[in-house]
């Protein structure tokens, strides 16, 4: 009776391990910064995409109800630093009073839904030269606990209450990111058209 015998099947030395090994991590390191990157324009789109949806949502609601409309954008501390940031928003309507429903609206602003929270990692940029709608000031409203924010308002006829001769838009950053660089090189600006309320984007 003879044994079969099976060829060896070769297999992988330890420097050969070591050099595959090497080689991937090379890879995955110089693929960080182009994977976090992607990442970060993928929140900036969806960001910009929540704004650009509460704005449309403020004006159809404005010409819905024949009365004006506004998009907060609220002043908030960050979670972890303190710092104040512009990543809240919710949508008021003016109330018509109770006993004259056909009269003008009153001044009195009713919300609509819940606050809108932007994604942690993002902003809204509060330099004016960013965010032209800075320029529109900060109000302070002793019934709303939500502290100081800047209105976007709509007419009932669905234009907005802008200044017609300027530009209007605001930039959406990473968090922290004019702070680290002078010059931003990853955000998202929506213009609002101060005619008609129509929206544009533009991302590098």
């Amino acid at each position: 009776m003879t044994l079969r015998t099976h060829p060896s099947r070769p297999g992988f030395t330890l420097i050969e391990l070591i050099v595959v090994v090497s080689i991937i991590t090379v890879f995955a390191v110089l693929s960080a910064p182009y994977i976090a990157g992607m990442a970060a324009s993928a929140r900036l789109r969806t960001a910009s995409e929540t704004v650009q949806n509460r704005l449309m949502e403020a004006q159809s609601l404005a010409i819905l109800f024949n009365t004006d409309a506004e998009l907060r954008v609220y002043e908030a501390a960050d979670l972890i630093d303190g710092r104040p940031t512009l990543r809240k928003l919710r949508i008021h309507t003016l109330r018509p009073p109770e006993d004259e429903p056909n009269a003008p609206a009153t001044d009195v602003f009713e919300p609509v839904g819940a606050v809108t929270s932007l994604d942690q990692e993002i902003e809204i940029s509060a330099d004016a030269t960013r965010s032209s709608i800075i320029d529109l000031g900060f109000q302070q409203n002793a019934s709303d606990i939500y502290g100081r924010y800047i209105a976007l308002r709509f007419h009932s006829d669905g234009s907005p209450a802008l200044q017609p001769a300027r530009p209007w838009f605001l930039t959406l950053h990473e968090k922290d990111a004019q702070l680290r660089d002078s010059k931003l090189k990853n955000f998202v600006t929506v213009q609002i058209d101060a005619a008609t309320g129509h929206l544009r984007t533009f991302q590098p």
